[in-house]
């Protein structure tokens, strides 16, 4: 009996050569990572609520707020726009961000679609943040106004990237997002948060590039790929088996202190094998190889860079 195991990749009609993505390569290389890479910091993903109510016109309305709970640091939030936005509007909008002109994204200190007599701007995403430094020359307050940027992600969809850096609180750190079109239900929303560290300028370079993140997700030294459910670190020689026509042969032997990449398992006649990329397995044994898993919050950040 064969049994077959992927995360992330599709489990139906795999042909024997076809259990991994070729995902880089699955040889992890201590060598040669920066301290400054390892050192980068890392969000938390941020909940939001969307909240509905009535305005003073008597139409449902609905925003998104977000719960900061009294922290400071820097907030990144992902905008992509939905099927209810017209598609001439989307275009014009997404040009103006590009070409760094104002476009209406705010942070407010409460509700803007219910009360918008009431609520308070806590900042504003625009052209004139000191980001941009369009105008030097000009002095500005620091914390009037975020970045303001548009990319896009991994799938080929396009968002606007917002963000700011708090380094106070307003409100209990409970903020609403104020955009064009925020309360017709026009946007899907992300939030990301950095706390205690301001990487506002960082995070915006990054934005056709890691964001909302700063760099490559990171387990130890290397980096921890999209679809690696773990790796693999030889504690004696250990033969690397090659699958050919249902068979195994050996292809050469993993030295003892080398680690590879996993990205699924499979099981043949009650025995398990470790997939390490290209057709190649290891024996699941113990006393050959130590298998860890990484923890769950880095697993999620790869999903975040890579799926959403």
């Amino acid at each position: 009996m064969k049994r077959f195991g992927l995360i992330g990749a599709a489990t139906l009609a795999l042909g024997i050569s076809a259990v991994l993505p070729a995902e880089g390569g699955s040889f992890i290389e201590p060598k040669g990572v920066e301290a400054a890479a390892l050192a980068t910091p890392l969000p938390v993903d941020l909940p939001l609520e969307y909240v509905s109510g009535v305005d003073e016109y008597g139409s449902k309305v609905s925003q998104y707020k977000i719960d900061l709970g009294n922290r400071t640091g820097t907030l990144v939030l992902k905008m992509y726009m939905t099927e209810k936005y017209p598609k001439n509007g989307a275009d014009t909008l997404f040009a103006d961000v590009k070409r760094h002109r104002s476009s209406g994204f705010s942070l407010m200190d409460s509700n803007s679609a219910i009360y918008p007599g009431v609520a308070k701007g806590v900042a504003s995403f625009d052209k004139y943040s000191p980001i941009y430094d369009l105008y030097p020359d000009i002095p500005k307050p620091k914390y009037t106004s975020g970045f303001q940027n548009v990319g896009v992600n991994k799938k080929g969809e396009r968002f606007i990237a917002l963000g700011v850096y708090l380094n106070s609180t307003v409100n209990n750190g409970i903020y609403y997002l104020d955009t064009p079109n925020m309360a017709t239900g026009h946007w899907n929303v992300k939030a990301y948060f950095y706390e205690n560290v301001n990487v506002e300028k960082r995070v915006f370079n990054e934005v056709g590039r890691y964001f909302p993140l700063l760099d490559k997700v990171r387990w130890g030294v290397a980096e921890l790929k999209h679809n690696q459910i773990g790796r693999l670190t030889m504690l004696h020689n250990t033969p690397l088996l090659k699958e050919e026509y249902g068979k195994f042969k050996v292809a050469r032997t993993l030295k003892n202190g080398e680690q590879y990449r996993i990205y699924g398992y499979k099981e043949i006649s009650g025995k398990g094998y470790y997939a390490v990329g290209g057709g190649h397995f290891v024996e699941m044994n113990p006393k050959l190889a130590k298998y860890e898993t990484p923890a769950k919050n880095k697993m999620r950040l790869v999903k975040i860079l890579h799926e959403e």
